[in-house]
């Protein structure tokens, strides 16, 4: 009997514990794992939480791909007293080179736990036309025509 108590005391410490951990998820997904250097790749990390304040994740560095746009969006949601946040973060990428890939996991921490999603490795293959970006690449400036001077201005005064 002392022993089938001891059990039950353990199996309920174990579920309150998986109970109050699972108040936050982490979820990261791509829309494919295959592409081409013509196509782009949608990242998508999901923080759901019931602490008031969710930090900055550390996002991965996307090596291997160029970020063409990102997005954030956040929403509160209120129910029987119960809070809950969500963020969402996507990120459209291109590749820009090819190969296999490997998109780290992004990390966060919320109330003193970390948490990370899934990485993920992404096959590139050529694509009909040459990538059109490159990681680090600025447009150049315009080139500005200083106008030609025959005299210097003269002041009197």
């Amino acid at each position: 009997m002392k022993n089938k108590l001891i059990w039950l005391a353990i199996l309920f410490i174990l579920s309150y514990a998986t109970a109050v951990s699972a108040d936050t998820s982490v979820k990261a997904e791509v829309d494919k794992l295959s592409l081409t250097t013509d196509e782009d790749l949608t990242y998508k990390l999901v923080i759901t939480s019931s602490a008031k304040k969710i930090p900055q994740p550390k996002l991965p560095k996307f090596e291997g791909f160029v970020a063409l746009s990102n997005a954030r969006t956040s929403q509160i949601s209120i129910s029987s007293g119960t809070q809950k946040t969500l963020v969402v973060y996507v990120f459209i990428l291109a590749p820009v080179k090819t190969g296999k890939l490997k998109i780290e996991p992004s990390q966060i921490e919320i109330k003193g736990k970390s948490y990370s999603s899934d990485a993920f490795e992404i096959e590139v293959g050529l694509g009909k036309t040459k990538p059109q970006v490159k990681p680090q690449q600025k447009p150049p400036l315009p080139k500005r025509e200083s106008p030609t001077r025959t005299k210097e201005p003269q002041f009197t005064l």
